[in-house]
């Protein structure tokens, strides 16, 4: 079969179709002829050879996919070879073929084009478990959303919505503050012109809020802590704030470093704050049973129409570099869709 690969760590245009091993599925998983993958930025931590959970090199990147079922475990009974679906996959997402955890996955709404069901999984997924799982977000909470513009981002931000919630969002220039508007961002805060601590403690005056999102990491966890009142949360799913380290930057990352290594625990026990971190990788591998009843939720809103996509860019797998180059760069907003041709 054909499959983008990563043998070594490298740049973007490092990345390109070409011959792979074919895949064959265990007793609990399908095997998906793949009509369309999603990107996302945990598969440039894994291009740069950061991600501690990555197979060894070479492999195949890629965490969602959408297809059609080829081939079934002996344990599956829920999917039947033709069965249209969208998966959460363990790698191996950038392929013609890619088998997932039957438990990971769920038929296609016939509503839904491949590229929109394969933008949801990890986005959507990740704001369900981040704000209603771990954050639990209560109606009429105020909640602040890192990287608001971000398929995450705006994920999270639809489903706040629905909820009833304040909603305060970080994004990094006017364009992308006008997205957060047109999502129902009540309070869309530019980072790069001011802090967003100060900033939001200013439109509250004063008041704290109940959960914060962050996908950035470093220093913003000391100021999302503060910002949060009693029994307020901060989820953090990500640490973007790290996806350029090098030796050259040793310095710039030091303080990032220090900053989360003094999170203080007795301080959270005295404050009656909460602080977690999100894996979807870990959950797909130790907890799918949970990983399915979100995912039923999730599929259950989109049923209702209380939620959309927000795929940003369509392009062929062909594409891959350039698409790596336009989620690193920040240069993207939303969901980044692969089409498998």
């Amino acid at each position: 079969m054909k499959a983008i690969p990563i043998h070594r760590a490298g740049d973007a245009l490092s990345l390109h179709v070409e011959t792979w091993k074919d895949v064959k599925p265990a007793a609990h998983e399908i095997c998906i002829q793949v009509k369309a993958f999603g990107l996302n930025f945990a598969d440039i931590v894994a291009r740069k050879g950061q991600y501690n959970d990555a197979p060894r090199f070479p492999f195949v990147p890629g965490y969602e996919v959408s297809g059609i079922v080829q081939e079934v475990g002996s344990e599956v009974r829920d999917f039947m070879l033709g069965d249209e679906v969208l998966a959460l996959t363990l790698f191996n997402g950038y392929a013609e073929f890619a088998v997932a955890d039957a438990r990971a996955a769920v038929k296609k709404p016939k509503n839904l084009s491949f590229a929109e069901a394969a933008s949801i999984p990890v986005n959507f997924l990740t704001a369900y478990h981040s704000l209603f799982e771990t954050g639990t977000l209560m109606k009429g909470a105020k909640v602040l959303i890192h990287a608001g513009a971000g398929g995450v981002g705006l994920a999270a931000i639809q489903m706040a919505a629905n909820h009833g919630c304040t909603i305060f969002a970080t994004a990094g220039s006017e364009k992308k503050l006008d997205l957060l508007r047109e999502y129902g961002v009540q309070h869309p805060i530019n980072y790069q012109e001011h802090d967003f601590e100060r900033e939001v403690m200013r439109i509250t005056g004063g008041e704290k809020i109940d959960v914060v999102l962050d996908s950035i990491g470093g220093e913003y966890f000391k100021k999302d802590l503060n910002l949060v009142r009693p029994h307020g949360r901060v989820v953090a799913f990500g640490a973007a704030a790290f996806s350029e380290r090098s030796i050259l930057k040793l310095p710039f990352l030091v303080p990032q470093v220090i900053s989360m290594l003094t999170l203080s625990m007795i301080d959270l026990m005295m404050h009656s704050k909460g602080f977690y971190g999100v894996n979807m990788l870990r959950l797909a591998k130790d907890n799918p049973e949970l990983l399915q009843y979100e995912l039923g939720n999730v599929m259950e809103m989109f049923a209702h129409k209380k939620l959309k996509t927000v795929i940003s860019r369509q392009m062929s797998w062909h594409q891959i570099g350039e698409a790596h180059h336009l989620l690193e760069s920040r240069a993207s907003t939303g969901k980044i869709v692969l089409m498998v041709d």
